[in-house]
């Protein structure tokens, strides 16, 4: 959710997240025309966490992801019991950080009176974490993610390598259908046409660096460095200059891709 529709939402009268703030001594003096609102826990935890309920909710969600991955592992490489034990203690430690900067940042900011003039700042020092919820607590970066390698031995690590880079390719195949499916609203293709540029963007493009909210846009932005002959091969001319128009608008957001760190190397 971007910032300019949160603070839009936030300023909106009759928000059940927010309350208004009644004029105090004091309160710093206020144009009277303009709302002063409240931030409560409530929509702090809307901020970080978007697509669920509550921080206890997030919190929960995340233990039960450390169980799964390294549940995940165990079936692929037999983990023991001393191995299990000390990805968990890598995985706390994740979580820690994570609950320790989120606990910071709500006690300064919970229930207190923003100008909305004044919510982009707020939103800005959120966002930090914000992006490590979207990005995912314990993936690559993580201090779990880091601990992996030498907690395997070298043949269980070669498994799950091999696993690993099995399950992304099939999540990666996903992807590009949902990048081709978003590119036929703007450009209708034939059934041939799908699958011929579906098994270009296959052999010439790469899963991103992370899974993320940005793989549809990593999709097309590879497919728009791809060689003009070989989108030839596939579309006419008219669907080439509207394919380079859609390329225009995605290699516009190169530099938010580079920052998220999703692009392949």
């Amino acid at each position: 959710m971007s910032a300019k529709f949160l603070i839009c939402a936030i300023v909106l009268a009759g928000s059940p997240l927010l309350a208004a703030v009644d004029d105090d001594d004091d309160a710093p003096p206020q144009d009277p025309n303009q709302p002063v609102f409240i931030l409560t826990p409530e929509t702090f935890d809307q901020w970080v966490f978007s697509s669920v309920n509550n921080s206890a909710q997030a919190f929960s969600e995340i233990d039960s992801q450390v169980k799964l991955r390294i549940e995940a592992i165990h079936r692929v490489c037999s983990l023991s019991s001393s191995q299990k034990l000390k990805l968990q203690l890598a995985a706390d430690r994740d979580i820690k950080k994570f609950r320790d900067q989120y606990d910071q940042l709500k006690s300064k900011y919970q229930n207190t009176k923003q100008n909305p003039n004044n919510l982009q700042t707020v939103y800005n020092a959120i966002s930090p974490l914000q992006q490590q919820w979207n990005a995912g607590i314990i993936g690559d970066s993580s201090m779990l993610g880091k601990v992996i390698e030498s907690t395997l031995t070298d043949q269980q690590w070669a498994t799950y390598q091999k696993e690993q880079t099995e399950r992304n390719n099939y999540r990666y195949r996903a992807k590009i259908k949902l990048a081709l499916a978003a590119l036929e609203s703007s450009l209708p293709l034939t059934a041939e046409q799908r699958d011929g540029f579906e098994k270009l963007l296959l052999a010439e493009t790469r899963p991103p660096k992370k899974f993320s909210q940005f793989d549809v846009q990593v999709v097309l932005l590879q497919a728009a460095n791809l060689p003009e002959a070989k989108l030839k091969n596939i579309f006419d001319d008219g669907q080439i200059k509207s394919l380079n128009q859609i390329f225009q608008q995605v290699k516009g957001m190169e530099p938010v891709l580079k920052q998220q760190e999703v692009l392949p190397d």
